[in-house]
């Protein structure tokens, strides 16, 4: 494998389309609804929303995988580094059989607890218990994804993806709509499709691991090694406890948008999907940045992480600024491709001028959170996840959007109050460098 220096673009735009695939699977299912009915919308969105808390646990071994594989490789250590992947896919597996549960057994009181309109209650229910027994699939594609990645196979990813997704709105096309001989399901069909196309996601991985990496499928009979669930834990359980928080913080949020209306709802929904384009670029590139500094980092060469991840953020600043700024000024007719609904395309157009500012502080936040972690900086960014989240993204949200009756515009203020000072409080660390010294591949 080759760790060239100049390899951002190469990992990051494989990165980037199986971002877009694996979002516009929610994006499918929204537009297909949207058609159908806009209640739908909003209850399969109360259903992703909370499902997406839990998926975040997944993220544990996840995260770990890909920086102590990158470290390991970075350090010319191959055969370890396959090692810490077999742990981190077993653990994750394990994982997901307990969030099964946790899912199937508390879902309505989940849903109860966040305000759920009752005339949606029952499709968000059914969408959740359907689609969380997929969470199976998911952690083993995940925590796979993390060690392709690693790898420099971000390609492999990609193309697991997309073909989830067109396999994902095919069904969707035939079971929402009831085309030919299929019944008309409504969000139930969005459920199954979702489900069986996760499933066919995991078959692909199973077989990639096999091709590429020479890991066999019989990988989940091999007890983990302590000395490499403990390093992928060491990462991944920080890492996880920031994406937990922030997913609390959206749930939380949800419930202040379930209090001003399902309309307040559905056009959240729709903003979030109309400018996913912006946000997986930033996705994209930090975990390109990721892959890249966990490399140097294991050939302790901290210089060049340093001065590429600022070089990053300046590159992608300016991208996200034209973007989002773009989607802005066409956010009329772009709004009107989910609904005709004026109230929601007013709506939708002051919480897109607020995105503005909302993605340009997400992308420095990404960028160099995601690098803070890839160095073995894992703890900081809790710290300031937690500091941020409670007071910016909840208190703010509150005040603006409940308190002052600002709406939806007043909730995107506190998003992007939370995304703007999270950026500032992790450039000042990198800048001050000190993460430096905290790599975990020894």
């Amino acid at each position: 494998m080759e760790h060239s220096k100049n390899r951002l673009f190469n990992l990051s735009w494989p990165i980037y389309i199986e971002l877009l695939f694996t979002m516009f699977l929610g994006v499918a299912d929204t537009l297909m609804l949207a058609r159908y009915s806009d209640f739908s919308v909003a209850a399969v969105g109360n259903a992703q929303r909370v499902i997406g808390l839990f998926i975040v646990l997944l993220n544990v071994a996840s995260l770990g995988v890909g920086v102590v594989v990158s470290q390991y490789l970075g350090a010319k250590d191959e055969p370890q580094a396959k090692k810490a992947m077999k742990t981190g896919l077993l653990g994750n597996v394990l994982v997901a059989l307990i969030l099964v549960m946790l899912l199937q057994l508390f879902g309505g009181l989940i849903f109860t607890i966040i305000n759920t309109d009752q005339a949606i209650y029952a499709e968000s229910l059914f969408y959740l218990r359907v689609v969380s027994t997929g969470l199976l699939f998911v952690a083993l594609t995940q925590a796979a994804g993390s060690g392709f990645k690693a790898f420099g196979r971000p390609k492999v990813v990609m193309y697991i993806v997309a073909a989830m997704n067109i396999m994902n709105v095919l069904l969707n096309f035939l079971l929402i709509f009831g085309i030919g001989f299929f019944p008309e399901l409504g969000s139930r069909g969005a459920a199954y499709a979702t489900l069986i196309s996760r499933a066919f996601a995991f078959i692909l991985t199973l077989y990639f691991l096999w091709k590429y990496l020479r890991i066999q499928p019989f990988f989940l009979k091999i007890a983990p090694l302590k000395k490499y669930y403990v390093k992928i834990m060491k990462i991944g359980l920080p890492g996880a406890g920031e994406r937990f928080v922030y997913q609390f913080s959206q749930v939380v949020v949800l419930s202040f948008l379930n209090t001003i209306g399902t309309l307040a709802v559905t056009t959240q929904i729709y903003v979030h999907n109309l400018m996913m384009p912006v946000m997986i670029f930033s996705l994209a590139v930090a975990q390109g940045n990721q892959v890249i500094v966990g490399w140097r980092v294991g050939a302790l060469d901290y210089e060049d992480a340093y001065k590429r991840t600022l070089k990053t953020v300046k590159v992608a600043f300016i991208f996200v600024i034209f973007a989002s700024s773009f989607m802005y000024f066409n956010s009329g007719w772009l709004l009107s491709l989910f609904t005709d609904n004026e109230t929601i395309i007013a709506m939708g157009q002051r919480a897109m001028l607020i995105g503005i500012f909302l993605e340009m502080g997400r992308m420095a936040n990404l960028v160099v959170i995601q690098a803070l972690r890839a160095s073995g900086d894992v703890i900081f960014p809790v710290i300031i996840a937690i500091i941020s989240m409670l007071s910016a993204m909840i208190g703010l949200s509150y005040l603006f959007g409940i308190h002052f009756g600002f709406g939806l515009a007043g909730i995107f203020i506190g998003l992007a109050a939370d995304e703007i000072l999270r950026a500032l409080l992790v450039m000042i660390r990198w800048i001050k460098g000190s993460w430096k010294g905290k790599r975990v591949a020894t």
